[in-house]
């Protein structure tokens, strides 16, 4: 923040220099129009007094991390690259920066110049706090949103009660990356948001429909690979999946369903080594609905496309209004 810097210090980077420290950068620090100053400046640390920050040292005077000597001014368009990619900028090339500032042409600022310099910083400080608050909270709400697609189909899921797990947590994270959004505004980027919410809210749906039945399609087709004591390898696991395939076209060619030939799917289950019960019972419950495998897909498809059409229009959006925040 502006006022976190003395005067003295404020007087020496403003007094010093009349552009941007960055090589070749002619941006001016300050613009003066109508009597009015606005300052277009940032004030970089070199060393940055945070543990985790661009170029923190440890062993640096820690009464210097605010001072003169520590200090450079950058413009806006320079200062987030020199801090996001501290790698790529060395002390000693800032260092080499600030030689060539304090070079430039200074001059001997007024008082009330001063007081105006260090309220401008303060604004600047305020926005520069607001992007990075709305930048964090937009990232949360994309980093929050993407888990519904990975655990749609249960992929990391062991079993159905997992999958619901994961999807309560995936929830409860996400509700509250979208209540802070609520609260950032601004209207567009909260129709986006609603919109990703309600993709996500859809998937959600489609997952405890059809979760358990994908996870437990997926233990069967493993089944096929594990050799059985007394039979051809997956001639268990195949002979179900064939009477799963007669169920479940019984079930969508309309009227009940015939009672042996349910039976004679859950048999046939049965004699599946490695399916547990709930696997079972999740798979009798999938190849019974009316509705084709192939319509779930269908659907699944359609949700995930909405949900990510939803999802790029709101980070879209949200590049957009930090390219053109103060």
């Amino acid at each position: 923040m502006g006022r976190s810097y003395s005067e003295k210090t404020i007087k020496l980077l403003f007094g010093s220099a009349s552009r941007c420290a960055y090589p070749e950068c002619l941006e001016p620090l300050v613009f003066k129009d109508r009597g009015r100053l606005t300052v277009v400046a940032q004030v970089a640390h070199i060393r940055s007094e945070k543990l985790n920050g661009p170029r923190h040292e440890a062993d640096y005077d820690e009464a210097l991390l605010d001072s003169f000597e520590n200090l450079l001014l950058l413009c806006g368009k320079h200062h987030p690259p020199v801090d996001q990619h501290e790698s790529v900028y060395s002390v000693q090339e800032l260092e080499d920066w600030k030689l060539a500032q304090t070079s430039q042409t200074g001059r001997l600022l007024p008082v009330g110049e001063v007081t105006e310099i260090i309220a401008g910083l303060e604004r600047v400080a305020q926005a520069q706090a607001r992007r990075a608050s709305l930048r964090s909270t937009w990232q949360a709400l994309t980093a929050a949103a993407l888990p519904f697609c990975d655990h749609t189909q249960g992929a990391n899921s062991r079993n159905a009660e997992h999958l619901s797990e994961q999807l309560v947590a995936d929830q409860r994270i996400f509700k509250m990356a979208m209540a802070a959004v609520l609260r950032e505004g601004p209207d567009d980027m909260i129709e986006h948001a609603v919109a990703v919410r309600d993709g996500c809210d859809a998937l959600a749906r489609h997952a405890k429909i059809y979760g358990p039945g994908w996870i437990a399609w997926r233990a069967l087709d493993e089944a096929r690979t594990q050799p059985t004591p007394g039979y051809i390898a997956d001639l268990p696991a195949s002979w179900a999946q064939y009477n799963l395939g007669v169920l479940a076209q019984a079930a969508t060619s309309g009227g009940s369903v015939p009672e042996r030939v349910y039976a004679d799917a859950a048999a046939a289950l049965r004699a599946v080594a490695g399916l547990s019960p709930a696997h079972i019972r999740d798979l009798l419950e999938d190849a019974s609905r009316p509705e084709s495998r192939r319509t779930a897909v269908a659907d699944l498809t359609a949700i995930r496309e909405n949900f990510y059409e939803s999802l790029e229009k709101f980070e879209r959006g949200a590049m957009a209004h930090l390219a053109v925040a103060p």
